[in-house]
């Protein structure tokens, strides 16, 4: 039987949801279903979807629309009609006819003032949209390349990977990302490090990514990416390969004209 639950009925949200309130729900749901069921799959698929804004509103039309909530009274009520003018001498029908003039000048200048004013504001508004169209596209780019390098590794050449991952991180980040990476290469007394130990090869497949929030120098990405662990040696070598589904929560920035990753959470 197919499931005819709407992807917002899926993640149990309202319509009206914003992306912090999806993912939340996307990762309380995500936790129950079990990794690889059909499930875990239509979850990732609904945040995948309403993550994404341009996506988001292509689905939001496929559904019916919502009632509205009430009518508003657009009867007008019909003018009174104008008490008729007294007569006036000659100088005061001269100084009526004037002061209109006046008044329309004064009311004519001030809506070409405005006019002008929100036509400035109208400009400001539109280039920052476009910032924000192109921080959307290209944040979400440089995640899923970053998180498809970043999150792999090699024993053979953990070096040459360290320095590799470096290019995508800010200096900040990249500090950060240094010290856990020597837990995996540091080794003392002659002893082997712990990749070596075992022999560790990580691959990265990106499935997917949607963005959260974006602004015209930072965004948040999330990102679908699947490891695939290896051990040559070791203890565990006989219960190899095995397949990690992770959820990377990646915070961007863009940086002398180059995004790149901040901070990344993964679930």
């Amino acid at each position: 039987m197919s499931d005819e639950r709407t992807l917002y009925e899926l993640l149990g949200v309202e319509r009206t949801a914003d992306a912090a309130q999806i993912s939340r729900a996307w990762r309380k749901r995500t936790r129950k279903a079990g990794p690889g069921s059909p499930e875990f799959t239509r979850l990732n698929e609904a945040a995948e979807t309403l993550l994404n804004p341009d996506r988001r509103a292509a689905y939001d039309a496929t559904l019916p629309q919502q009632a509205p909530v009430g009518a508003v009274n657009l009867t007008k009520a019909t003018p009174e009609a104008p008490e008729e003018a007294a007569p006036q001498d000659a100088a005061s029908a001269t100084a009526g006819r004037r002061t209109p003039l006046l008044v329309g000048l004064a009311i004519l200048t001030a809506l070409t003032v405005a006019a002008v004013v929100l036509a400035v504001v109208a400009v400001d508004h539109k280039h920052r949209d476009d910032q924000i169209d192109s921080a959307r596209t290209q944040a979400l780019a440089a995640a899923r390349q970053a998180m498809g390098v970043v999150l792999a590794y090699n024993y053979t050449s953990m070096d040459a990977d360290l320095q590799r991952d470096l290019n995508y991180l800010t200096p900040s980040f990249g500090k950060e990302f240094s010290r856990n990476f020597a837990l995996l290469t540091d080794a003392s007394g002659g002893a082997k490090s712990p990749a070596q130990q075992t022999k560790t090869i990580v691959t990265v497949a990106v499935k997917g990514a949607a963005i959260m929030d974006a602004e015209p120098d930072r965004a948040h990405v999330l990102v679908f990416a699947d490891q695939t662990t290896v051990h040559k040696a070791g203890p565990r070598k006989q219960a190899c390969p095995c397949v990690l589904a992770n959820r990377v929560q990646v915070s961007m920035v863009k940086q002398h004209g180059t995004w790149l990753v901040d901070d990344l959470r993964t679930s």
